[in-house]
């Protein structure tokens, strides 16, 4: 009955469909159709017919209000349409016509006139086309019917046949039945024997047709599990290229297949082989951590892969031949040792499956710098040793040849040279062991540095994973990772590592320590050596090998000051936190490992300071004394190396400056000796020497000076000028003597005893230019000349603080010297000259004063002025002799010449 329901409310619903299927096709933008019957439609067809009309009217309205533009076709077609619908309702009116397609009494015209009144002709045609194929589809589906089932309808046709007949001849009904059931069996004989047949003749078909189908599902399913069944294959690639991150992507991928509740074998074996590889991968992974020679990349990413293979394979079977460690150098697994995982570095047994994967490395590669750290101390004392017992440093022999082919002489110079050659490749050795240390120190911190950070980090996310899984992170499986840190491995054992290296670094740069310095180097090898082999080694290294070895100290306290610094981010959080309760300061555990290197660069750096002005001290003492130059730019060029050498100048301010105190010393000293058994000359150039190094060369050394020692040599510029002052004071005092030797020599006045008779002359002679004076001119004349070739005009002498120059200190001592003696000798004489005579030495004498009165003294100026009036106390009457003013004037003109060398 609901069967029966259904199908008819089935059919209404088609009933009231649009047979052409354009009307209630039409999709709004909500996606629903629009709703749509066509019974409704055929019930108010009248009001529907009458609403055609009215539109029909207004739009002719229309158009005739605008016949004039467009015309009257369109109110024809118009008109029309309106005939013809009226037309079509009469006859609705008179016969009852219908729009529904099973209505006997269905109209065409008025079905497309109230549905499809306002379709075009293209839709009515798709639609048309649309109806034509859905005919010829229903004729052909029954067609296909028929073919189908074409027995069953012969045996209905035959059934029906007979049972006609039977109801014909209503006596034989039994006997038709029984003809009936009889020719039922047949056909089912028939039947059977057909199948029994087709059976036994398609049977290999069938057989190859359910083999094929086999073949094609396994195919289907393989193709399904292919990126499965190629994971064992691609991590064994990867594992090969070292890519040991697509290892644990590919191997995440084969987790998927559930080894205890798959019941595919195929499956079963992938993840089997991939657990071996996975466990393939974990070894080699533990190799590269084990590895002293990878990069700290390598090892970063090494730990990255290794903490997410173990991940995956928490809680797997592992198979022993997996399991198996391998080997290589200096990673041996511990012998007898059947646990995987296991090295051994320079007896130091480390399982690395007893801790996580970061900490595992961060111990090794520990293991692996205190190891390397006393085989280079070994490796120094060993060559050392090699030396010192006659083989070169790479082993081969240093001797030259037999003994018995050489006489004695060249026997013990070839004895001397072995014994001087040893020396020097043991110094060499302890620069090459310096250099060495340095490099693995820079070279190894910062790769133990990143790996203690990455152990940090990993912690971190350990107990942040455990406190969110809630599980206690101070269980006993945990303890130890939990007690055992980076930060305190980097205490127990990175620091004490450290420290033994930079001491054997010390050592072999420094050998001894300072007189005076706090810290004492200790060896850190040849303690059981020879005497002679032990006081090499704990002696200073030459100048050129400890500068070399001071650079090296720089860079390795830089790197250990960068490691330093760096320790506080790989502190523990718990050290942290009780720190900050108990208010305690954190301490590095390199702390004193790094004020260790301060002091040791310091102390080689005073070193440095010390030798470098030692050598420049005897570069400039040469030039002094086989040159007479004062060579102020090669100070001023050892500081200005000091400061770019020095890294630490503020703890060698004192070394600096008593260097700087020693090079001027030295080069004084050096100026002392140019001079001896030299002329004046020699003096003067001295003199200039020092002149411009107080002008110029001090101050630009005692700035730099400043610049590098931070303003804490405030007594270097005293303590320069006083020696520089010393020397120059002492050689020009000795030229001023000299030159009031010279003087006094070239201002004699000679005879002056004579009779009158000789000593008159005629007016109309011309009296020539004395030459005592002549002499005495051209004495001050040479010595102007040596001063301003020596010294320059314009040159200030710094220790008289008067602003006088050189060359007026030295015209106003001989100007004194040449007067003085003249006023002398003149007093000496005076009762022996004559008047006319006393007369003429007056008139010398104030032309003297007046060509030189700017260079005399005062005290020359009054002894001149005394013995003049003296002079012409003497002359008495006959002073307005031929003597008089003219003698003076004649004087002016005869010694303008001399005036004129005078720059007057």
């Amino acid at each position: 009955m609901k069967e029966k329901k259904r199908l008819e409310g089935q059919k209404q619903r088609l009933l009231g469909r649009d047979p052409l299927g354009i009307k209630g096709s039409v999709t709004e933008p909500n996606r629903e159709t629009r709703a749509f019957d066509l019974r409704d439609i055929d019930a108010r067809r009248d009001d529907l017919i009458q609403q055609a009309l009215n539109e029909i009217e207004e739009e002719i309205e229309e158009e005739l209000a605008h016949v004039a533009d467009g015309g009257v076709d369109q109110v024809n077609w118009l008109e029309t349409q309106r005939q013809a619908l009226i037309a079509i309702a009469e006859e609705n009116k008179s016969n009852g016509k219908s729009i529904l397609p099973t209505d006997p009494q269905f109209d065409p015209s008025l079905f497309l006139t109230l549905v499809h009144r306002n379709v075009s002709y293209q839709e009515l045609q798709d639609s048309t086309s649309r109806l034509s194929r859905k005919t010829d589809n229903q004729v052909e589906r029954l067609q296909n019917l028929v073919r189908d089932n074409f027995d069953l309808f012969i045996k209905c046709s035959e059934g029906i046949d007979i049972f006609a007949d039977g109801q014909d001849d209503s006596n034989s009904a039994n006997e038709g039945m029984q003809k009936l059931q009889r020719r039922f069996r047949a056909l089912d004989d028939i039947a059977e024997s057909c199948g029994d047949q087709a059976k036994k003749s398609f049977k290999p078909l069938l057989d190859n047709t359910n083999q094929v189908r086999k073949v094609q599902s396994a195919l289907s399913v393989l193709q399904r599990v292919a990126p499965l069944l190629q994971v064992p294959s691609l991590m064994r690639q990867h594992i090969e290229n070292a890519d040991f991150s697509s290892v644990v992507k590919a191997y995440r991928k084969v987790l998927v297949i559930d080894k205890d509740h798959c019941d595919v074998d195929l499956l079963k074996y992938v993840r089997t082989k991939a657990s071996e590889s996975a466990q393939e991968a974990r070894s080699d992974l533990e190799l590269i951590l084990a590895d002293e020679t990878s990069s700290a990349g390598s090892l970063l990413d090494a730990i990255r892969d290794l903490s997410e293979l173990i991940s995956l394979l928490e809680g797997e079977d592992t198979d022993d031949e997996a399991n198996k460690p391998k080997s290589s150098d200096g990673k041996t697994p511990r012998a007898g040792s059947s646990k995987p995982g296991t090295f051994s570095i320079d007896r130091h047994v480390i399982c690395v499956r007893d801790y996580p994967p970061a900490m595992a490395c961060l111990l090794l590669q520990i293991s692996h710098f205190r190891s390397l750290v006393e085989k280079h101390i070994s490796a120094t004392e060993a060559t050392v040793d090699r030396i010192f017992r006659g083989e070169g440093p790479d082993g081969s022999s240093n001797q030259g040849g037999s003994n018995s082919d050489l006489s004695s002489s060249e026997h013990s110079s070839s004895q001397r040279s072995r014994d001087k050659r040893w020396k020097i490749d043991v110094l060499d050795t302890r620069v090459d062991a310096t250099s060495k240390a340095v490099n693995l120190a820079k070279n190894w911190l910062p790769r133990l540095l990143q790996i203690g950070l990455a152990t940090e980090e990993a912690e971190k996310r350990r107990i942040a994973r455990k406190s969110r899984s809630g599980s206690n992170p101070g269980n006993e499986s945990d303890k130890e990772a939990t007690t055992r840190s980076a930060f305190e491995l980097f205490k127990s054992i990175v620091g004490p590592a450290l420290m033994r290296l930079h001491e054997h670094a010390a050592f072999c740069a420094l050998g001894v320590s300072n007189q005076g310095s706090a810290y004492k180097i200790g060896a850190t090898f040849g303690r059981s050596s020879a005497e002679r082999l032990r006081t090499i080694l704990q002696s200073p290294l030459p100048p050129t090998q400890t500068a070399k070895c001071a650079l090296e100290l720089a860079v390795l306290t830089e790197a250990i000051q960068e490691a330093n610094d760096a320790m506080i981010s790989i502190r523990p959080m718990k050290d942290i936190k009780k720190a900050e309760s108990k208010k305690k300061s954190y301490k590095s555990p390199l702390e004193k490992c790094y004020t260790l290197a301060s002091d040791v660069v310091v102390m080689i750096e005073r070193r440095v300071c010390i030798y470098s002005f030692d050598a420049c001290s005897r570069k400039l003492s040469a030039n002094a004394s086989g040159n007479g130059t004062f060579d102020g730019a090669s100070l001023l060029a050892c500081v200005q190396r000091l400061s770019d050498d020095l890294t630490r100048p503020d703890e060698c301010a004192t070394e600096v400056e008593k260097g700087c105190v020693l090079v001027v010393t030295k080069c004084c000293e050096g100026l002392t000796s140019y001079v001896k058994d030299r002329s004046d000359a020699a003096r003067l150039r001295v003199v200039a020497e020092c002149a411009d190094a107080l002008n110029t060369i001090i101050g630009d050394v005692v700035r730099e000076v400043s610049y590098l020692t931070n303003d804490q040599s405030e007594t270097l510029e005293t303590s320069l000028s006083s020696v520089v002052s010393t020397l120059e004071g002492e050689m020009f005092d000795v030229y001023l003597e000299s030159v009031k030797r010279n003087v006094e020599s070239c201002a004699r006045l000679g005879l002056i005893d004579s009779t009158e008779g000789e000593s008159r002359v005629k007016t109309d002679e011309v009296t020539p230019f004395p030459p005592y004076l002549a002499a005495s001119f051209l004495s001050i004349v040479r010595c102007r000349a040596q001063v301003e070739r020596a010294l320059r005009e314009a040159t200030v002498r710094n220790a008289e603080g008067n602003g006088a120059t050189y060359l007026f200190l030295a015209l106003q001592t001989a100007s004194d010297g040449i007067v003085e003696n003249i006023c002398l000798e003149l007093k000496a004489k005076l009762t022996r000259i004559r008047p006319t005579k006393a007369d003429a030495f007056a008139s010398h004498l104030q032309f003297l004063i007046n060509t030189l009165k700017k260079y005399l003294s005062d005290e020359t100026l009054a002894l001149a002025s005394d013995t003049r009036r003296m002079l012409l106390s003497k002359a008495g009457a006959k002073r307005h002799g031929p003597e008089g003013l003219s003698g003076l004037e004649n004087l002016e003109r005869l010694g303008r010449v001399y005036v004129m060398c005078l720059n007057e």
